[in-house]
């Protein structure tokens, strides 16, 4: 009797040592995912951080390589708004990085000192002082650190989404990339500034963007035409048969149309005018046969066949296999940078593949340019000396309350190899906008 109760015992004790045991596994398995969705979590919170930071720092540099060059008081007072503004959402990525153990008080400091200098700069400018070049070498100075601090983080960053680097060795990077920093607080010294955020704005060609919401000359002054009207313009517009044509629908929104598709492709019609808005086709092109030289001469053509005369041709973009190239139209040797087209041709095909005419819908119309009040010579004048001129021309350009400017457009260069846009106002002699370009394996852009 003794022994059948201690064998019970035995069967009991060994059941809830059992039962302890995977109750352990169990609460460790599930800490251990838990834990592993929150590292998850946090490395992907770092992650947005760190590319939020990479975006910031290349918004300084560009903004203090236009303030480098810039030779208006206007203008040097909008670059130091956005320096104080790139600097403070800058330090706001940094502090949200999830990583307790990241020594990032070089990056803040070099940050503060940003937003301080520009600061001292922005008080200058309001007592009516000239840029001095003792500010001009600081502002080199800050050029060099941020493009050494800018490539840091975005290799960490290519490094981490292709996973050859953990968080660890992240934070390791980063701190290397400070030492670099180090040099520059003993320059500058520190300063704090308030953290808000700071929208930026990449240009992929001069004011290629600035189409604006206005109501267009063209539509306005047009006749609207029926569907089937507009399904024989699609069908011309495409090569290709109206019976091969599908109805999609109709659009709203600034420019009303008629919306087509066919063979995988989409077009747009307006129903005032009937003309084009845009060509959508596939976004993919195979092998490269041709260079971005026959493809501009083959989307000149297209234009031109489909009635849009005197277009001129400015930057380029090249990604798989398709070349996006902007046009704008010129006259008198005047380009009107608001009456924009980009044209896509495959590099396999050499065809057009798409085109979007929104910009010189809206935009296009019979400008009554006046002669400019100053000369050409009287607008170089206004130029920084640190830039050599590489060509000039008139250009109308949007600005941003939906109005056109007249400008002599400058083509320049600076003693690094750098080339710029400066935009002078043909009438009062200001410096209206200035362009960084960035020349790549993939095509001509501007920031």
């Amino acid at each position: 009797m003794r022994k059948t109760v201690l064998n019970r015992s035995k069967i009991r004790l060994i059941m809830f040592i059992s039962f302890l045991i995977l109750s352990l596994c169990i609460s460790s398995v599930v800490s251990f995912a838990r834990a592993q969705r929150l590292t998850r979590q946090l490395n992907a919170s770092s992650q947005r951080s760190l590319s939020s930071l990479s975006s910031y720092i290349s918004s300084i540099n560009s903004d203090l390589t236009k303030g480098v060059y810039s030779n208006s008081q206007a203008m040097l007072s909008e670059v130091v708004n956005n320096l104080t503004r790139d600097a403070s959402g800058a330090k706001n990525a940094l502090s949200s990085l999830s990583v307790s153990d990241l020594r990032l008080d070089n990056t803040f400091k070099f940050l503060s000192q940003v937003a301080s200098f520009v600061g001292s700069l922005d008080r200058s400018l309001s007592l009516g002082h000239s840029v001095t070049d003792a500010q001009r070498q600081k502002m080199l100075k800050l050029i060099e650190i941020s493009q050494t601090l800018s490539s840091d983080i975005s290799d960490i960053i290519d490094s981490v989404e292709s996973g050859e680097m953990s968080l660890r060795e992240e934070n390791e990077s980063l701190e290397s990339a400070n030492r670099d920093i180090l040099s520059l607080s003993k320059v500058l010294g520190d300063a704090e500034e308030q953290i808000s955020d700071y929208p930026t704005l990449i240009y992929d060609g001069p004011f290629s963007d600035s189409i604006g919401e206005k109501e267009s000359e063209m539509l306005k002054s047009a006749q609207e035409i029926t569907s089937e009207q507009a399904l024989i313009k699609a069908a011309a517009f495409m090569e290709a048969d109206t019976e091969s044509l599908k109805r999609e629908g109709e659009a709203e929104g600034s420019i009303p149309s008629y919306i087509f598709s066919s063979g995988g492709s989409s077009i747009a019609v307006s129903k005032r005018g009937g003309y084009v808005v845009y060509l959508l086709g596939s976004s993919f092109a195979g092998e490269e046969k041709i260079g971005s030289d026959k493809a501009r001469e083959n989307a000149r053509s297209f234009l031109e066949k489909n009635g849009f005369k005197n277009m001129t041709d400015s930057y380029y973009s090249v990604s798989d296999g398709i070349c996006t190239l902007n046009f704008a139209y010129s006259a008198d040797g005047i380009i009107c940078y608001p009456d924009l087209i980009k044209v896509s041709v495959s590099l396999e095909s050499g065809r057009v593949i798409s085109l979007d005419a929104s910009g010189y819908i809206m935009n296009h119309r019979s400008r009554s340019i006046s002669s400019p009040a100053i000369t050409e010579a009287q607008a170089r004048s206004k130029l920084s000396p640190l830039l050599k001129v590489l060509s000039c021309r008139r250009a109308i350009i949007p600005t941003e309350y939906e109005t056109e400017q007249d400008t002599y457009e400058f083509h320049c260069e600076d003693r690094n190899g750098q080339e710029l846009l400066v935009y002078i106002d043909t009438v009062t002699g200001a410096e209206d906008n200035i362009l960084i370009l960035l020349y790549s394996d993939n095509g001509i852009l501007t920031k």
